[in-house]
C-alpha cells in the first residue's frame, strides 16, 4: 500500500509539475555561444608545445594577448581573465613582447583572483602586442611527469618599482586585453571552463532567489566544473528545459547541472515522466535513465547511489533516453524533477523532435555523440551458456564433477575430498587415467579451547546445474556450538569458488580455525607466492597476512597439476596493481586475517605436504558469523597447441603489412600511441585508417591485434567529463598532479598515470570494478564486429577473471578465432607488493592465447623459476620473452623466443623453426620423465622436438662457466636408428 500512495504522489508530481512549465522556454542545444566575452575573443593560439620527452620550463597552455596603446611609459591593465584554477594568487606571470619574445621584466601584479587581475608593465619600444602567460611551469617530462607551477616573482626594478608606486594608476594609459588563448583547442577553456564572476553569480541568485539552481546542457558541451559556474550559464539566464533534433533509434543524453547555493543538497532524487507527443505516442520512462543515481554494476546487478552536492558545488546530472527505432516522428516533451532531500522539487523540461531518419547502432558509430554512454549499464557478455574453446561443460555425477582434464571429488562436507588431473606432463594431451592431488579430503578444523578438535556432522548435500558453464552445491554442516555453511561452485575453466559461513550458536572460545589442505608430495614439486618467486618448496614456509603485501594465498603444483588458492572474506574488492597497488591495497580478510594471527605454515608432515591456513585464537558471541572464503584454480587449464604456438609470430610493430609479411610475422599487434590507435585504452580516433588497415591485413592473411585494456584511460576520452560526474566510481580518487592538462581541466581527486610523450596523450587511473567495465566490453565488442580486430593484447590486467571471460565471450561471437596476449612487467617488487605476476594473473590465464613476461623478469635465474613464472607451461599457455630481448637459448627449452619489436630480431630463429618444420613436432622438455635425450650435467637442460625422421634438440645451460656434455640419448625412446 505504501508503494501505491507513493506512486500516485509521484504522478501528481510530476502532472502538476508538467503543467506549470506548459508554457516553458526550451534551450535548444546546439544554440552557437559567441567566442567573444567582454571584448575577448577566445581562441587556440597554436604555439609549440614542448619536449614531453624530457624535463623542461614552459611559459604554459595559456596566455591573454595585450594590446598596449604606448610604447613607452608606463601602462595599466584590467586583466578579466575569469580563471578556473584554485589559488591563482600563488602562481607567477610572464609577461612577453609578441613580436620578439622578450620578457618583460618591469611588470607588476597589483591584484590576482579568479575573476580578475591588475597589472601595470613598461613597454618597450616600438611594441604594442604582448603576451601574458599566467600558468607557466616546470616538468620532469617523461611517462610519469611531476610538474609544479612558477609561484610570483618580482623581477621588475625596484627603482622602477618605486616610481610606480607614486603614480595615479588611473591617469595611466590602459592596456586592452584582446584575445584569451590556447596552445590549442584542446586545451582550451572555451565555453564550458569560463567561470561567472563572483559579482555575477550574486546578481543571479539575487534577481531568481533559490536554494539550488538547474541548468540543462547539450550533450556535446560536458560540464567539467564543480567549483564555479560557467558564464555561458549566467549570460543566457534561466531556462526550464532543452530542445533537441533527435533522429529513432538514437540514444539521446543529456545533462542537467545543479548548482547548490547557500548550503548542501543531499540525496538528489530524479525521476521522470513519459516523453509525450500530441498525438499520444511516448518513449516511455522505462526507457530513461540517470546514470549517477543508479545502474547495473559489472556482475550484471541494478545498483542505486546516493547523490550529495556540497554547497557552493556543482554536480552535473547525465540522463539518456533510448528513443525507439520505430516511433513515430514528431515533437515529444517530458520533465526531470528533481529533489534534495528537505527541499522542494524543481523541473527541467525535455523536447525532442523526432525526425523520420534512423541511425544504426543507437548512433555508437560516433563516440562524439556520448550515446556510448549506455555501454555503462551494459550485460554483454555475460551469457552463462555460452562456453569458450576448448573447454567443455560441466558434467557431474553424484559428488564427482568434471571439467577438462580435471576431476573434483567432493566430501560429504561440500569440499573437496579429492582433486584429479588428466593432464600429461607433456601438456600437449590428455590422459585415460588421472592423477591426484590430495593426500587428504579438505575440512575446516575448529581446535576448541581445551584442545580437542570438534566433529561435523553433515547433511542437506545438493548440488545443481542451471547452466553447462557451471555446477553449484551447498550442504549444512552442524557441530557443538557451530554451524558451518558450504556454498560451492566449480566453473568450466577450472575455478572452484567456495563460501563458507561459520555461525556461532554460543559464545565461546577456540583456539584456532583452520583449512588445512594436504598436497600429495608429487603435486607440490614447485611454490609461487607467499613471497616466494617460483621456486622448488621449501620445507617449511611460515607466512603472516601483512598489508604491506599483495598475497593472500599460494600456488604449489607441477607442471601437469597443481592448485593455486586464495583466502577471502566479503570485504574483498581487488587491488590495484602494476606500479599502484599500495594506492589501494588489498584488504585484511577479517576470518582469516583475525587482527594478525592467521597465517599460511607449509609443511612436510607423514606422506603430505600441507598447506595448514591457520586463524588463531578468538573470542565468538552467539549468532557470530564469520565468512571464511576461498577461491581454487585447478591448474592446467588446458593443453597446449604446440602447431599453433609455433606458427604464430607476432610482430610488435606499427609498420606496413607488407612489411610484417616479409618478416615472417602473422599477427600484427598495435600499440597505443601510433596513428591507427593514438591514445591509451581508448581506440575509437582514426577509425577509418584503422580499418583500412586491418582489411588490408585480412586480405593478406595476417591478424590485427590492438592494444587495449583498463588501468587507465586517455584524456581524450570523450566521456571523460561525464564519467567524472559519477564521483569516484570509475575513476580512482587521487591528488592529482601528473600533467599540465590533467592539472588545469581536472585540478584535483584523480590520480595521473602514464603519459605517452610521443603523442603527448596523458591518462588517469580507473577502476577494473566499477562500470568501466561494461563500457569496455561493448567496445571491444563494436571493434571485433565493426572493425574486425582480432584480439587483444593486454598490457597488464586490472579486471578480474569475470571481465576477461565476458571479453572472450563478446570476441568470440564476432572472429573465428581471437588472439588474446598478456604482457607483463614483473609484479615482484616493493610498488606492486612483491606479487607473483603468474599468481596474479593465474585467473586469466584460461582465456589468454599467449604469455608474455616481461620488463625486470630475471632470466638469469633457474630452470624452476623459469617454467613457473615465465614460461606459462604449468598452466596451459605459452610464452616469450621481453627483457632485453630474453635468453635466447635457455628460452627455447621452453618453445619461448621474442618478438619482433625495438631492435629485437627473432627472424633467424623462426627461420629455423621453419626449415625445421617445429610446428609439426612434438615437443618434450627436461619436465617429461620419458623424454629420450638428457645431458650429463643437472645445470645444462634439455628439450626436444620430435619428428619421424628428425629432432631438434634445444640446450640451455644454468651454468656460471663454460661446459662441456655429454648428450645421453634413449634411441629407442626415439624410435630411431643411430
Amino acid at each position: 500500500m505504501k508503494n501505491f500512495y507513493f506512486s500516485l504522489a509521484l504522478l501528481l508530481l510530476i502532472t502538476q509539475a508538467c503543467h506549470d512549465v506548459k508554457h516553458a522556454d526550451f534551450l535548444p542545444a546546439d544554440t552557437p555561444l559567441s567566442t567573444t566575452i567582454d571584448g575577448i575573443t577566445y581562441r587556440p593560439g597554436n604555439w609549440a608545445h614542448p619536449d614531453y620527452s624530457a624535463p623542461f620550463t614552459f611559459l604554459g597552455n595559456h596566455r591573454l594577448v595585450i594590446e598596449s596603446p604606448v610604447d613607452t611609459g608606463t601602462v595599466f591593465v584590467h586583466l578579466e581573465w575569469r580563471r578556473r584554477d584554485l589559488h591563482p594568487e600563488a602562481k607567477g606571470m610572464i609577461l612577453v613582447n609578441a613580436l620578439t619574445q622578450d620578457t618583460i621584466r618591469n611588470r607588476l601584479a597589483l591584484a590576482v583572483t579568479n575573476d580578475f587581475g591588475n597589472i601595470v608593465f613598461e613597454p618597450q619600444p616600438g611594441a604594442r602586442t604582448y603576451y601574458l602567460y599566467y600558468l607557466p611551469h616546470t616538468s620532469t617530462g617523461k611517462y610519469y611527469p611531476k610538474l609544479n607551477y612558477l609561484e610570483p616573482q618580482e623581477t621588475a626594478d625596484p627603482v622602477w618599482s618605486q616610481r610606480v608606486a607614486r603614480l595615479n594608476l588611473t591617469q595611466l594609459p590602459e592596456g586592452k586585453v584582446t584575445a584569451s588563448e590556447s596552445i590549442d583547442d584542446f586545451h582550451s577553456f572555451f565555453p564550458m571552463e569560463v567561470t561567472a564572476t563572483t559579482e555575477e553569480v550574486n546578481a543571479y541568485t539575487a534577481a531568481h532567489p533559490q536554494s539550488y539552481y538547474l541548468f540543462p546542457e547539450s550533450r556535446h558541451r560536458s560540464i567539467r566544473m564543480s567549483h564555479f559556474l560557467p558564464y555561458h550559464w549566467i549570460r543566457r539566464g534561466p531556462q526550464s528545459g532543452l530542445q533537441d533534433d533527435v533522429k529513432r533509434g538514437e540514444y539521446y543524453t543529456f545533462q542537467v547541472g545543479l548548482y547548490a547555493t547557500g548550503k548542501a543538497m543531499n540525496d538528489v532524487k530524479v525521476t521522470w515522466s513519459d516523453l509525450v507527443n500530441k498525438q499520444g505516442a511516448h518513449i516511455d520512462a522505462n526507457q530513461i535513465t540517470c546514470f549517477n543515481t543508479g545502474g547495473i554494476d559489472l556482475n550484471g546487478k541494478p545498483f542505486a547511489k546516493v547523490v550529495n552536492v556540497p554547497a557552493g558545488k556543482v554536480q552535473a546530472f547525465w540522463l539518456g533516453v533510448d528513443v525507439p527505432i520505430d516511433i513515430q516522428p514528431g515533437s515529444y516533451q517530458g520533465s526531470f524533477i528533481f529533489q534534495p532531500m528537505g527541499e522542494k522539487p524543481d523541473t527541467c523540461m525535455l523536447a525532442l523532435d523526432v525526425t523520420a531518419d534512423t541511425i544504426a547502432n543507437h548512433g555508437d558509430d560516433d563516440p562524439a555523440n556520448m550515446t556510448r554512454l549506455r555501454w555503462l549499464n551494459s550485460t554483454l557478455g555475460t551469457d552463462p551458456d555460452f562456453i569458450v574453446q576448448p573447454f567443455l561443460p560441466v558434467s557431474f555425477e553424484d559428488h564427482s564433477l568434471h571439467v577438462l582434464g580435471r576431476d573434483v571429488i567432493l566430501g560429504d562436507n561440500g569440499l573437496p575430498a579429492q582433486i584429479q588431473s588428466y593432464f600429461t606432463t607433456e601438456m600437449t594431451k590428455l590422459a585415460d587415467a588421472p592423477e591426484s592431488l590430495l593426500a587428504k579430503a579438505m575440512d575446516l578444523t575448529i581446535t576448541a579451547n581445551d584442545g580437542h578438535r570438534i566433529d561435523w556432522q553433515s547433511q542437506n548435500f545438493s548440488i545443481a546445474q542451471n547452466h553447462p558453464g557451471a555446477a553449484t552445491w551447498s550442504v549444512i554442516n552442524h557441530a557443538e556450538g557451530f554451524d558451518l555453511h558450504v556454498h560451492g561452485r566449480l566453473e568450466y575453466d577450472g575455478m572452484l569458488d567456495y563460501y563458507l559461513e561459520l555461525i556461532a550458536n554460543q559464545a565461546t572460545e577456540v583456539q584456532d580455525i583452520a583449512l588445512p589442505i594436504a598436497y600429495r608430495p608429487e603435486a607440490a614439486e614447485y611454490l609461487v607466492g607467499l613471497g616466494y618467486q617460483g621456486e622448488r618448496r621449501p620445507e617449511r614456509v611460515d607466512w603472516h597476512w601483512d598489508v604491506e603485501y599483495h598475497q593472500e594465498g599460494a600456488w604449489m603444483g607441477a607442471v601437469n597439476k597443481g592448485l593455486q588458492y586464495v583466502l577471502r572474506d566479503e570485504n574483498y574488492e581487488r587491488p590495484l596493481n602494476t606500479n599502484f597497488y599500495h594506492n589501494k591495497p588489498l584488504k585484511m580478510p577479517p576470518s582469516w586475517f583475525n587482527d594478525g594471527r592467521g597465517g599460511i605454515r607449509i609443511s612436510r608432515q607423514g606422506e603430505a605436504i600441507v598447506a595448514d591456513n591457520y586463524t588463531g585464537k578468538r573470542s565468538l558471541q552467539a549468532g557470530d558469523t564469520l565468512h571464511f572464503n576461498i577461491r581454487f584454480l585447478i591448474t592446467p587449464f588446458k593443453t597446449i597447441n604446440t602447431e599453433k604456438h609455433f606458427s604464430t609470430r607476432f610482430v610488435h610493430e606499427y609498420v606496413p603489412v607488407d612489411s610484417a609479411i616479409a618478416w615472417g610475422g602473422t599477427v600484427i599487434n598495435v600499440h597505443h600511441a601510433k596513428p591507427i590507435n593514438p591514445y591509451i585504452n581508448y581506440p575509437f580516433y582514426a577509425l577509418d585508417s584503422m580499418k583500412a588497415y586491418i582489411d588490408e591485413a585480412h586480405t593478406k592473411g595476417v591478424k590485427v591485434k590492438l592494444y587495449n585494456t583498463i588501468r587507465e584511460l586517455t584524456y581524450h576520452a570523450y566521456e571523460l567529463f561525464a564519467l567524472r560526474s559519477l564521483g569516484d566510481e570509475i575513476f580512482n580518487d587521487g591528488e592529482g598532479g601528473g600533467h599540465s592538462w590533467l592539472q588545469e581541466h581536472l585540478e584535483d581527486h584523480y590520480h595521473s598515470a602514464w603519459h605517452a610523450t610521443e603523442v603527448n596523450d596523458a591518462a588517469i587511473l580507473d577502476k577494473g570494478t566499477s562500470r568501466w567495465t561494461n563500457y569496455y566490453i561493448e567496445g571491444l565488442n563494436w571493434l571485433a564486429k565493426n572493425q574486425q580486430i582480432d584480439g587483444l593484447y593486454l598490457d597488464d590486467i586490472a579486471f578480474s577473471r569475470e571481465t576477461v571471460k565476458r571479453i572472450a565471450s563478446v570476441m568470440n561471437r564476432h572472429r573465428d578465432e581471437v588472439v588474446i596476449d598478456l604482457h607483463s612487467a614483473n609484479q615482484y617488487n616493493p610498488r606492486d607488493g612483491y606479487i607473483n605476476s603468474i599468481f596474479l594473473y593465474m585467473e586469466h590465464v584460461p582465456y589468454i592465447s599467449r604469455l608474455w613476461f616481461g620488463e625486470y623478469f630475471d632470466y638469469s635465474e633457474d630452470p624452476d623459476y623459469w617454467i613457473t613464472e615465465v614460461s606459462g607451461i604449468p598452466f596451459g599457455v605459452g610464452g616469450e620473452m621481453l627483457e632485453g630481448g630474453g635468453h635466447p637459448y635457455r628460452g627455447l627449452v621452453y618453445g619461448m623466443t621474442t618478438r619482433k619489436y625495438s631492435t629485437f630480431d627473432p627472424r633467424p630463429i623462426w627461420k629455423l623453426f621453419d626449415e625445421f618444420g617445429i610446428a609439426q613436432s612434438r615437443m618434450q622438455g627436461y619436465w617429461v620423465e620419458e623424454q629420450a635425450i638428457k645431458t650429463s650435467n643437472p645445470r645444462v637442460r634439455t628439450t626436444i622436438y620430435r619428428k619421424p625422421d628428425a629432432v631438434l634438440i634445444a640446450i640451455g645451460s644454468w651454468s656460471k662457466t663454460d661446459e662441456q656434455v655429454q648428450l645421453h640419448i634413449d634411441w629407442e625412446a626415439l624410435g630411431m636408428d643411430p
